[in-house]
């Protein structure tokens, strides 16, 4: 598997990627955990996502951003866990789903806490 962490993707693409596994090894590596930032609110298509490590916490409970995520204002989306769980399931459920359905699949999940059903 390729470093995936540290780069900017269009999300259709990295979307794949979560598709086919491409993001994660088969036994859990501290390394490859990752978070997904971006400069907007919520997931729409064709959009500019950056993938990199995960929120650090400082003293007093302060949240650490890495740093190119500081200095293109950009914010905090979701975890690697978070989008593998929606997509897995997503694919589970229809394997002809497409990335306009999985950024539907992804919002529905951060905006309720809940996943969207595809049967």
């Amino acid at each position: 598997m390729d470093e995936i962490k540290n780069q900017v993707y269009p999300i259709e693409e990295f979307l794949e990627l979560v598709k086919n596994k491409q993001d994660r090894k088969t036994s859990f590596d501290p390394d490859y955990n990752y978070a997904v930032y971006s400069s907007k609110d919520e997931f729409e298509p064709e959009m500019k996502i950056f993938v990199g490590d995960p929120l650090d916490i400082g003293e007093n409970d302060n949240e650490i951003l890495p740093d190119f995520v500081f200095q293109n204002k950009l914010s905090y989306m979701c975890s690697d866990e978070n989008i593998q769980d929606v997509v897995d399931l997503a694919f589970r459920q229809y394997t002809g789903i497409t990335s306009s359905q999985l950024i539907d699949a992804l919002n529905h999940y951060l905006e309720k806490d809940d996943f969207l059903d595809f049967k």
